[in-house]
């Protein structure tokens, strides 16, 4: 079986990626396409360094202290654990930086946002309302 040497880029992906293949040759997901696959997953989504229950950094402890205080059922992701989809999630969210949250596919933002918003209040009612 050949390989086919042409890469069609897929312009709903930013920077044109288009799928890889695996050693068996089989196509696999870009991780742009992963990452998109995990913010729709959940209704609150987080990528953070670190895992809930051992945070890796300040930033990330302080978000996930916020979502546990408010009692909010969440899904993370360790973007430590994997350079291609902690790459991805910075191009799909066209945000810098990590802890990211999201709601019902939509970034809230990072951690000064989440933050100023749990302390005003205004997090909470959002929280709540993608998990009903």
């Amino acid at each position: 079986m050949t390989s086919n040497p042409f890469r069609i880029a897929n312009p709903a992906v930013p920077g044109g990626a288009s799928p890889t293949e695996t050693p068996g040759g089989e196509t696999a997901d870009p991780p742009i396409n992963r990452v998109q696959d995990m913010v729709s997953s959940a209704p609150v989504f987080l990528f953070m360094k670190g895992m809930p229950s051992a945070p890796r950094c300040g930033f990330s402890a302080n978000a996930v202290g916020a979502l546990d205080a408010l009692g909010v059922s969440y899904t993370s992701f360790d973007i430590l654990s994997d350079e291609g989809i902690r790459q991805a999630a910075k191009d799909y969210a066209q945000w810098p930086t990590f802890p990211q949250l999201w709601v019902n596919g939509e970034l809230v933002g990072g951690h000064d946002i989440m933050m100023e918003m749990y302390q005003s209040g205004e997090l909470e009612p959002l929280l709540r309302e993608a998990a009903s």
